[in-house]
């Protein structure tokens, strides 16, 4: 905990660009200023903030079984669904910026690496209603129950797999073509982030957006991040610190930028 404060403070401390201020790059300042910072207050639909905000109270106990390491506190035995909902899922203000940057990018395929409950799931297919969303979980009763959620919100397109990470994304590869956006929220750990990153990175084409959620969570993943936005696949990185973007856009010039959002 104390390392994570120590790293929050760095971050408010050589953060810039507060609402995309000096970005030169049109498409950046678009990503930040308009997407992120929300400059056309673009509202999330009523029926997805309805259904996040009743799952922060659904007692529903669902089994906890550990599956690589946990974005944040987890442990063993039942958790209720809204103890998972406050505790290990996006947080409505992150659930926004999934929807307002899938809704911006418009990409013609989302893989998302951990599903959880399915509630950034929604987020996330909201703001491409109808394009293909491929979400894959290990853990066979938060699979089962963002099953009935999904069927639940009406949203159209979405197909939940269930099992490891390393046996679903090469079955997956053939169906990431052309322009994805990616949203990884799984196994928390150093070498199995980067096996993921390069297995997306090895698909990509002229243009794909990939959102890794929790940064900065640990030593391993703060590290994971770096080498990641070291790679010459990476043109641009935007630390928000809880969550990171990068673009892989070939005509980008290389940058990193660092937000307080």
């Amino acid at each position: 905990m104390g390392w994570r404060i120590l790293k929050f403070i760095e971050h408010l401390f050589y953060r810039r660009h507060r609402h995309g201020r000096g970005i030169h790059s049109p498409y950046l300042f678009d990503l930040v200023h308009g997407a992120i910072f929300n400059a056309k207050r673009i509202a999330v639909p009523e029926g997805i903030r309805t259904i996040h905000h009743s799952l922060l109270k659904d007692p529903t106990l669902i089994p906890a079984l550990s599956v690589g390491q946990e974005s944040k506190v987890d442990r063993a035995g039942n958790r209720s669904v809204a103890s998972f909902a406050r505790g290990s899922s996006v947080s409505p203000k992150y659930g926004a910026l999934l929807f307002r940057v899938s809704r911006w990018f418009q990409p013609e395929m989302v893989i998302e690496l951990g599903t959880g409950l399915g509630i950034s799931t929604l987020y996330l297919s909201a703001g491409s209603p109808g394009i293909p969303l491929h979400t894959l979980e290990g853990n066979p009763h938060r699979a089962e129950f963002s099953e009935k959620l999904i069927k639940r919100s009406g949203l159209k397109g979405v197909k939940v797999h269930r099992g490891a990470f390393e046996e679903l994304l090469p079955e997956l590869e053939h169906d990431l073509k052309g322009r994805y956006l990616a949203f990884m929220d799984g196994n928390h750990s150093y070498e199995p982030t980067l096996r993921y990153m390069r297995t997306l990175l090895g698909i990509a084409g002229e243009e794909a957006l990939v959102i890794l959620d929790d940064i900065h969570w640990s030593r391993e993943m703060h590290r994971a991040w770096k080498e990641v936005c070291s790679w010459p696949e990476t043109r641009v990185s935007v630390d928000l610190f809880h969550m990171g973007i990068l673009l892989l856009r070939r005509d980008l010039q290389k940058a990193r930028v660092k937000i307080k959002f």
